[in-house]
C-alpha cells in the first residue's frame, strides 16, 4: 500500500506512522512524500524519528548502536531517519533526558532556517530570471512562474516549522526550570505580501508597461525586506 503525505512536523509523521502500525501496516520506504507500508500485526512495530548528523548518510557507529538496542533503520531520507522497533521489546524512546531533547530539535530548527534561507535566494533568483526573459518566450516564462509560487509557498511553510521547532524547544527549558522570554517569532505579513506581490506583476508583466512593471517589483523587494527584518527572530 502506498500514501501520500507531507510533513514538516517530525512529532505528527511519528504519531502517524505509530497508528497505521496499530491498524496493521508497517511503513517500509519513503521516497518524495509516498510511504509504502505492508501487512503487519496490529501494534506489532514501534515507530521513532531521528534527525542525523549528514544528509543522505548514516555512520557505522550509529548502525551499529541502533543494531545492538534492536532497533532497525527502516529508511533514511535526507537528514531524517526513520527507526522502528518491534513493540514486544518495550518502550521505544529516542530521547529520554531534556538536553537531548533540545539539542535534537535545535538541530532540526536550525535545519529549517538554513533551508529557508536557500529558498529566499531561490525567490530572488527566479524574480531576476523572470524579469529578464522576453516576451517572445512565453512558454518558456511559466516554468520560472509557477517555480515563484512553489518556492514561496515552501518559504512560508519553513517559516512555520521553525517557530513551531522553536516553540518546543522552549516548553522543554521551561521543564528544566529555564525562565523564556515569550516568543515573538512571527512571519511578517510585509514579507506574504512583498512575495504575493512580486509573483502577480511577474505573472501580468506583459500587460504593463515596463516602467510600471518594474516600479510595482521593487516595491515588492523593499515589501520583502521590510517583512524579512519583520521577521528577524524566526532566524535568531
Amino acid at each position: 500500500m502506498i500514501k501520500f503525505r507531507l510533513y514538516f512536523d517530525k512529532d505528527k509523521e511519528t504519531v502517524w506512522l505509530n497508528e497505521m502500525a496499530a491498524n496493521g501496516y508497517a511503513m517500509t520506504g519513503f521516497c518524495l512524500g509516498f510511504y509504502t507500508f505492508e501487512k503487519c500485526n496490529p501494534g506489532e512495530y514501534v515507530y521513532q524519528i531521528d534527525f542525523g548528523d549528514h544528509c543522505f548518510s548514516i555512520s557505522n557507529d550509529y548502525r551499529e548502536f541502533m543494531e545492538e538496542n534492536h532497533i532497525e533503520i527502516v529508511q533514511n531520507w535526507a537528514f531524517w531517519i526513520i527507526l522502528r522497533k518491534h513493540a514486544s521489546e518495550g518502550e521505544f524512546q529516542l530521547y529520554t533526558d531534556v538536553d537531548s531533547s533540545i539539542e535534537h530539535y535545535t538541530k532540526i530548527r536550525n535545519m529549517f532556517k538554513v533551508l529557508t534561507i536557500i529558498e529566499l535566494i531561490c525567490f530572488t533568483l527566479q524574480i531576476i530570471n523572470y524579469s529578464t526573459l522576453s516576451s517572445d518566450g512565453a512558454k518558456l516564462k511559466m516554468l520560472p512562474f509557477i517555480c515563484m509560487l512553489y518556492i514561496a509557498v515552501f518559504i512560508v511553510v519553513l517559516m512555520k516549522a521553525a517557530i513551531h521547532t522553536n516553540q518546543v524547544i522552549m516548553k522543554l527549558k521551561e521543564r528544566k526550570g529555564e525562565v523564556t522570554a515569550n516568543d515573538n517569532s512571527r512571519i511578517s505579513p510585509l514579507l506574504l505580501s512583498g512575495m504575493a506581490l512580486n509573483c502577480a506583476a511577474m505573472g501580468i508583466k506583459d500587460s504593463l508597461s515596463p516602467a510600471l512593471a518594474t516600479g510595482i517589483a521593487i516595491i515588492a523587494i523593499i515589501f520583502m525586506l521590510l517583512g524579512l527584518w519583520q521577521s528577524k527572530n524566526i532566524f535568531r
